[in-house]
């Protein structure tokens, strides 16, 4: 199946590295981690904290979401480095071949004969869960190949056998994945609830109780063997940046247009808000078998039942996503009961009446029409007919069994499993070829990735100095820039990672940073805010040449490639060093009252902290900052596809129509970095049918001198990255010449309300940064030591002040003063601070993941307990 659904895949030049997470995720990942393993078996360590991960990173709540859990993974230490995307696609089939093992073990319980476990194990190992998510996302491959393992230790546990499978495997996915342990848990009770009742009715509760009991046990003696990985990650999730501030779209129906999706996903492949269709046409005559035989209740009919009715509301998808966006990704579970009840219908078809396969022929008719509409209308004619073509033939085979009376029962059943595995085949194919979905398009070229790694920068990183401690940075143009520093291992702040500090978060939310994401707090050169690169110790900028008109100011070239495209290393004199004694606070309350500008300028005289801090009994006074230029403007409308409605309100009728504001006194603005910022902002779309949700989402693109910044107000059903901009709060650049116009253009059409527009002037002096750099060098901690967990420094101090860092605040590391452990404070929002007294200190910085040690204690116990249970259920087995 392997062979025909890849062969020409890979020969065309496709890889199993998407384009988007699969390259600057999945794989990037994978490739890092094996190396980390590698160097680990050579006896270099593991680095608990990492410096290349964004402003850094814990290391394990980093890579935990995606492969530290995924015992696959670690097949890729057996392969060089020259070898690390064959290994990469090499372990991709290992998973799909044990999500077919998995099935065949699971059903191996139920005594099915070997034909319907084969068919079975085609129709769930080759459904569009795996397939999709092959070449997207690989471990969310890995939950089909637990929960089937899941479901059988339940079924040990209720037959009164050991519980030891079930206890393995709960901890290996907890180790695996949270996200999808977390789904697996509530499908496990799910099966758990429906199979007792199947056995046992719920007529003896005290049998009831003494089966929960046990699950229960079992299932917390697998957290516990799983807690040494398990606890970190759930401490990292639950301080990480993942909180949109609730759900922005109804729970209680989904929009016409999803139930109408839904149908037509049914036996092509693709899916929506994660209802994975793609089914085998065969699943239809499955489900009209599961009517036929509802007397009998068939343990897959009332799961099927039960998950689909969770398709039908979005509360129930939201719960199944840890009450998030209403993702249904729990539907790989679907699959696993399609495919037992299908072999059951191999195996027991002759209950198929042929008025049941009238009625059957009925559906095939809609479908025909549903499909036949979609195909003329897409141009997708083999996507769409290959499906009919398969269940027509279905059908007539079976008409044709009923009419010979079984008398080659054995050969059908064989021509039957044909079908199904070409039906399977096919839906394979027509999401990855051009004559479908053509989602191979979308992937990286094979055997290209670690060059395209390599050359990001066009070898320009080669030429930064290796002793020094600095941050590189990128410009808000850079966007393709995500945790490729990670690769070169360069302390960058680009990051795009599931888990990602929070306390990150609240500083760019606050401060406003237009390239704000959940996931991706600090990206894309933060704005190429020219303080906050200071104040980030952002000393070089690596960038592509076209994007030198994005430089923050006082960045000057200093090596320009020869190749092309051409590349640009960029480098200040004027960033602050990465810790640094303040001696003026403002608390967190009045810092927020600031505007986004005067919040940035203050980063260069003080320190916020979450409320007053006494140092040596003595309260610092709080600060204010000056009143930053704003600049008086006019609006013109003169371009026709775009009209204001009233003060506030503008209605665009034309994509990329925009309006001008003319600046007054524009000559005045020379030397000066320009800031526009809208406040209030609501959008609505006119253009949507009825039977289709809201789209909510909108560009706006500023320009000014040529320099084109584009803010995006992400759509609201992508839970993944929605949040609500209120405002827009834009850096237009430095301007020499003091231009007296600038463009607000807009992406989208719809109403745009906006309750104002201010434009703000910030001067620029760059003797005055190098004064401010200058003075932070004075009270600078003198590094001694940086290395990932360790950082030891030395400073003097005539009076008491709050040291300054910009290491993100995470309770795992500790600080001692003159040996004695200090307290830390948050500082700045999001780092660590260290209030300091006068006088001479030797200061020592050191990382532990704080649940790492709690976490192998608990799975020792686990171990323990395990043990003496097996011991127990042994002798109690003799006896």
């Amino acid at each position: 199946m392997c062979m025909a659904i890849y062969s020409y895949y890979f020969m065309s030049g496709g890889s199993f590295i998407w384009e988007s997470d699969g390259f600057t995720q999945h794989f990037l990942l994978f490739n890092e981690y094996v190396n980390i393993l590698q160097g680990l078996l050579r006896g270099e360590g593991f680095s608990q904290w990492d410096w290349s991960i964004g402003a850094g990173a814990d290391t394990i709540t980093s890579y935990g979401y995606y492969v530290l859990g995924d015992p696959f993974a670690y097949l890729g230490v057996f392969f060089p480095e020259s070898l690390r995307e064959f290994s990469f696609h090499l372990i991709m089939f290992v998973r799909m071949w044990c999500v077919g093992l998995s099935y065949l073990i699971f059903v191996r319980k139920f005594k099915v004969s070997h034909g319907a476990a084969l068919l079975g194990a085609f129709m769930y190992t080759f459904s569009f869960f795996v397939i999709f998510n092959a070449d997207r996302h690989p471990f969310f491959i890995l939950p089909l190949i637990w929960y089937p393992l899941l479901c059988l230790g339940v079924e040990k546990i209720l037959k009164r056998e050991s519980g030891l499978l079930f206890s393995i495997m709960v901890a290996i996915s907890a180790i695996a994945n949270f996200y999808f342990f977390y789904k697996l848990t509530i499908l496990v009770f799910i099966y758990g609830i429906v199979r007792y009742g199947m056995l046992y009715r719920f007529k003896d509760w005290k049998q009831l109780s003494s089966s929960f009991g046990r699950c229960s046990l079992h299932y917390l003696i697998g957290l516990l063997l799983g807690a040494v990985v398990f606890l970190p990650m759930i401490d990292g999730f639950l301080n990480s940046s993942r909180n949109t501030d609730g759900i922005a779209v109804n729970l209680l129906l989904y929009h016409v247009s999803y139930y109408a999706v839904l149908i037509h996903n049914l036996f092509v492949p693709y899916a929506y808000f994660w209802s994975a269709g793609g089914l085998s046409i065969f699943a239809l005559f499955t489900v009209a078998f599961l009517f036929k035989t509802k007397k009998k209740r068939t343990f897959s009919g009332i799961m099927l039942l039960i998950l689909g009715v969770f398709l039908l509301f979005p509360f129930f998808g939201s719960f199944m996503n840890g009450m998030s966006g209403p993702y249904n990704r729990f539907s790989f579970a679907i699959p696993l009961f399609i495919a037992f009840a299908s072999g059951q219908f191999l195996e027991e078809r002759d209950k198929l009446q042929v008025k049941d396969l009238r009625l059957v022929k009925y559906i095939l008719i809609g479908f025909t029409f549903i499909y036949g509409i979609a195909a003329i209308a897409q141009n997708m004619y083999l996507y769409y007919v290959i499906p009919l073509i398969l269940g027509w033939l279905i059908w007539f085979i079976l008409m044709y069994e009923k009419e010979i009376k079984k008398k080659i029962v054995n050969k059908i059943s064989i021509v039957l499993l044909a079908l199904v595995m070409l039906s399977m085949a096919t839906n394979a194919t027509n999401l990855y070829y051009s004559y479908g979905n053509g989602s191979i398009s979308k992937m990286i070229e094979l055997n290209t990735s670690l060059d395209r790694y390599e050359n990001l920068f066009g070898g320009m990183q080669n030429l930064l100095p290796k002793e020094d401690l600095y941050r590189v940075g990128v410009t808000s143009q850079d966007s393709h820039v995500r945790n490729q520093f990670i690769y070169h291992d360069l302390m960058g702040l680009s990051t795009y990672l599931s888990v990602t500090n929070g306390y990150l978060a609240e500083f760019a939310e606050e401060m406003e940073f237009s390239s704000y994401q959940i996931i991706q707090p600090l990206r894309n050169g933060v704005d190429d805010r020219r303080i906050t690169n200071h104040f980030f110790n952002i000393e070089y900028i690596l960038t592509e040449k076209k994007n030198e008109a994005y430089l923050p100011y006082g960045y000057e070239v200093v090596h320009r490639s020869n190749d092309v495209p051409t590349f640009i290393l960029a480098k200040t004199e004027a960033n602050f060093p990465f810790a640094y004694v303040e001696d003026r606070i403002i608390t967190r309350e009045n810092f927020s009252k600031l505007n986004p500008i005067e919040k940035e300028t203050f980063l260069t005289k003080g320190v916020v902290l979450e409320t007053n801090q006494d140092v040596e009994g003595r309260k610092i006074e709080e600060i204010t900052n000056e009143q930053i230029k704003e600049v008086e403007y006019q609006i013109e409308y003169t371009d026709t596809g775009l009209s204001p409605l009233d003060k506030n309100l503008i209605e665009v009728t034309e994509s990329g129509a925009r309006f001008k504001i003319s600046l007054e006194n524009a000559n005045e603005l020379a030397g000066h970095d320009m800031f526009i910022y809208l406040q209030g902002l609501e959008y609505e779309t006119t253009d949507i049918p009825f039977y289709m949700p809201d789209d909510t989402s909108y560009n706006i693109c500023f320009l000014y001198e040529g320099r084109e910044n584009t803010l995006r107000q992400s759509d609201k059903y992508s839970f993944s990255t929605y949040f609500h901009r209120e405002n827009m709060f834009v850096n237009l650049g430095h301007t020499d010449l003091g231009t007296d116009e600038m463009f607000i253009q807009f992406e989208d059409t719809g109403k745009y309300h906006i309750d104002d527009i201010t434009i703000y002037a910030l001067p620029v002096d760059e003797n005055n940064d190098k004064q401010i750099a200058d003075e932070k060098q004075e009270n600078a901690l003198d590094i001694k030591v940086f290395e990932n967990e360790r950082i030891e420094g030395t400073l003097q101090r005539d009076n008491p002040g709050i040291l300054v860092t910009t290491i993100p605040y995470e309770k795992g590391w500790e600080v001692t003063v003159n040996g004695e452990k200090k307290e830390i404070v948050q500082a700045n929002i999001g780092f660590i601070g260290v209030p300091l007294n006068s006088g001479n200190s030797e200061i020592v910085f050191s990382y532990q993941n704080p649940y790492l040690k709690i976490g192998s204690v608990l799975s020792l116990i686990g171990l323990l307990l395990i043990g003496l249970i097996q011991l127990i259920y042994r002798k109690s087995k003799q006896s």
